[in-house]
This record gives structure tokens, sequence and C-alpha cells, in this order.
């Protein structure tokens, strides 16, 4: 370490980032949302309620809302009759994609079968 203490805030910094990041991908349905926007593409909000099963419609919308936020979820309202919402994964949420695929990998190799921990 430097004897200025740079290396100290260097790891600060780190550990600061590593929080912000974890703030996105630590809720219970963020991952299973960045999921389910690779795998099916943009998607209107039902069609997302009925691929994600066990979230009610409050926690989708105000899931949606924290990724949008965050920058990893894009919403576009789509002038038609009836007007539609379309949410997609903006360049941040596909950049995500590897990191939500290895950790649904990690899940398949090390986790039992069962019920998730609430």
């Amino acid at each position: 370490m430097d004897s200025d203490g740079e290396g100290v805030g260097r790891r600060a910094g780190e550990r600061q980032q590593l929080r912000r990041a974890t703030a996105i991908l630590g809720k219970k349905w963020h991952p299973i949302l960045i999921h389910t926007l690779q795998r099916e593409g943009p998607i209107g909000f039902n069609d997302l309620k009925a691929s994600v099963e066990g979230i009610s419609d409050k926690v989708l919308s105000e899931s949606l809302d924290d990724l949008e936020a965050a920058g990893v979820v894009s919403r576009d309202v789509i002038d038609a009759k009836p007007v539609r919402v379309e949410y997609a994964l903006t360049d941040a949420g596909t950049d995500l994609g590897p990191l939500i695929e290895e950790l649904w990998q990690w899940s398949q190799q090390y986790l039992p079968e069962g019920e998730a921990p609430s």
C-alpha cells in the first residue's frame, strides 16, 4: 500500500461499486426478470408477468421501475389501440446476460433442487 493510503481508498471505491451492482442484482426478482427479458426479447407487462411464475403485479411494476432507473431495462410506449408498453434490456442489461447465465449454471451445479429461499 502507498504511504498516502491510496490503496485503502481504491479498495473502498471498489467495494462501493460492488454494493451498487449487488443492489441491482440482489433483489429477489431482478435476475429472473433480466434472464426472462434476455430470452424473450421485448415483451409486454402481462406477457412478462405470465412468464415469471409467482410475481405480483405490484412487485413486477416496482422491479421494472428499479431496473429502468438503473439503466438495465427500457420501457417503450407503443402508440396503438389500445396503447401498449413493452420492456426490453438496454445494452447494460444485455451485458448482464452472461453473468446471469453463469449464476444459473452455478445454481444447477451447487444448489439442491427444491423451493427457493424467501
